[in-house]
């Protein structure tokens, strides 16, 4: 059962909270406090938000053969499952906030998990970055723009607000289906899409299980859900959660001007390493445009202390549970979590057996149109109706094929 908190449980537990968890030089209104708490829970989130997560788990876990596969892997290598949990102490009380504040599953917050472990360095061979591993594409449709100086993309704020907003969208194009919604996160929408077009082409259900998509997709979901059962089941699994402590979730320092990491190390006593981590969105080691810094409560006061010596800071230490604001997808339209359990709670091995064999009786090909083709006489070549090839296609204009135009074609095995 969630909390329910009065107003005047609501500044009990913000005192308490503040004497618990804050550095002394955190200030923020008491207004902002007062809507804060009531929205996001903060105490509870505060002092343990891996048991907030546990608690507050909602999708529910399938019994099917892949996601045991995944399971099995997990908890085949439980040191480095845990040591990933355990990185994301930093970071995590952000966006657990974040996804609650947004009423979003909390579940989200094991995406990092298997996007970059919770490093905000990560760089993957595509060339997507960060911890919520964001592309250069969707990076720019957020608004996330690079300069030579910072990638927002590593910049954990940036990266994570970006991520739920995506999130939020795709979930709205996908009628509120959370499986359909990370399968899109991982593999694109119109892939997760035109998979479902070949299911109604073919009289195959459309939910995720049905879907023919990449293997990384295939396992990507499997192993989100294996996550949360793990999770869920700690004890049961034998598997630590980690135990974070709030004065090591970052928070916020605004500055005046450029400085190097160097210098901030110096004042702080923070390593370098740890420094690059946390601000991983400045490229060059040189806090220069957006000029804000990100460091562990527990050294705020003493390296505020000596930046405000050096007339270096614009305002006052920043509680990013407290006053960050939230910047919503605008279209995004609620839908309960309980959707996604009741759509999949009947779908059994036995399904995902048929679905398979279904798939291997075709076989998708993409067609690139040459000089002198027609829909016609590339439908007849590859054993399918102009119909089925115009469907899968989107063409409404038969006659507007040019060269150069890629084709989706969905061949059955043995026909050609």
């Amino acid at each position: 059962m969630k909390l329910r908190i009065t107003t005047g449980l609501l500044l009990t537990f913000l005192i308490n909270g503040c004497q618990n968890t804050q550095s002394p030089n955190v200030i923020v209104s008491p207004k902002q406090n007062l809507q804060s708490v009531a929205q996001t829970n903060y105490r509870s989130i505060t002092q343990d938000p891996w048991s907030f997560i546990q608690n507050e788990l909602i999708i529910d876990i399938p019994a099917n053969k892949r996601i045991t596969s995944e399971k099995e892997k997990i908890l085949k290598n439980k040191v480095s499952f845990e040591a990933n949990t355990s990185r994301s102490e930093p970071y995590i009380y952000y966006i657990v906030s974040q996804l609650n504040e947004r009423k979003m599953p909390v579940e989200l917050a094991l995406i990092p998990l298997i996007e970059s472990a919770y490093n905000p360095l990560a760089t993957s061979y595509a060339k997507a970055v960060g911890l919520w591993q964001i592309v250069p594409i969707t990076a720019k449709a957020y608004g996330l723009t690079k300069s030579s100086w910072y990638d927002p993309r590593r910049d954990f704020i940036e990266s994570t607000d970006a991520a739920l907003n995506l999130l939020q969208y795709l979930n709205q194009r996908f009628e509120g289906d959370w499986l359909l919604t990370i399968a899109a996160y991982n593999a694109g929408e119109g892939r997760v899409r035109r998979a479902i077009e070949w299911n109604k082409s073919k009289g195959l259900p459309t939910n995720f299980w049905a879907l023919n998509l990449p293997k990384e997709t295939m396992q990507y979901v499997p192993k989100f859900l294996a996550i949360t059962s793990v999770i869920r089941n700690n004890d049961q699994y034998d598997v630590s959660l980690p135990a974070c402590t709030y004065a090591n979730s970052l928070v916020r320092i605004d500055l005046s001007k450029q400085i190097s990491l160097d210098k901030i190390a110096d004042y702080s006593g923070i390593s370098l390493d740890e420094l690059l981590e946390f601000n991983a969105g400045y490229l060059k080691k040189i806090v220069k445009g957006p000029y804000h810094l990100f460091i562990p409560s527990s050294y705020a006061q003493t390296l505020y202390s000596k930046l405000q010596e050096s007339n270096l800071v614009t305002s006052k230490v920043v509680d990013l549970l407290l006053s960050q604001p939230v910047t919503f997808e605008p279209k995004y339209t609620y839908f309960d979590p309980k959707f996604t359990n009741k759509k999949y709670i009947q779908i059994t091995d036995h399904d995902i057996n048929y679905y398979e064999q279904e798939h291997k009786r075709y076989s998708q090909i993409i067609y690139r149109v040459k000089s002198g083709d027609n829909l016609y006489n590339i439908a007849k070549n590859h054993k399918v109706k102009v119909s089925e090839l115009a469907k899968w296609n989107k063409i409404n204009n038969l006659n507007k094929l040019k060269p150069g135009d890629k084709l989706t074609i969905n061949i059955k095995n043995g026909s050609s």
